[in-house]
């Protein structure tokens, strides 16, 4: 699988890697209001809930490509838009709880304008 290509910034803290969207740890941290640690440790006890499709490390190359980046010792994690959002129900966050309910509403919204009921999705 190639892992490398380019990398376009599109506005403070988000850019693309790979083909998707992506922010770093740091910046997602910040937008929770929760540190890096806090945030890593979250995803750390959430494995299962953060696959290659909603996170992973950028290579070097991809790296040094993000001025912001370059200064780091080690290529950080970085989070898909999906993982970003997936954040929202591991941090301990007032903002993160608030978030999620809204992911939530959202989803049920769509449900219910597709005709469907979160109680099909139990069945």
């Amino acid at each position: 699988m190639n892992t490398e290509g380019p990398v376009i910034k599109i506005k403070k803290g988000v850019f693309t890697a790979r083909g998707q969207r992506v922010v770093a740890a740091a910046d997602a941290a910040a937008f929770y209001e929760v540190t890096t640690h806090a945030l890593l440790c979250a995803v750390g006890r959430n494995p299962r809930k953060f696959t290659r499709q909603f996170m992973f490390r950028l290579t070097a190359r991809e790296q040094a490509a993000v001025s912001a980046l370059r200064s780091l010792k080690r290529p950080p994690l970085v989070f898909t838009e999906t993982g970003v959002s997936m954040l929202s129900s591991v941090l301990k966050s007032g903002k993160a709880a608030r978030i999620n309910v809204e992911i939530v509403r959202e989803v049920v919204r769509a449900m219910k304008s597709l005709g469907l009921s979160a109680w099909d999705m139990l069945r």
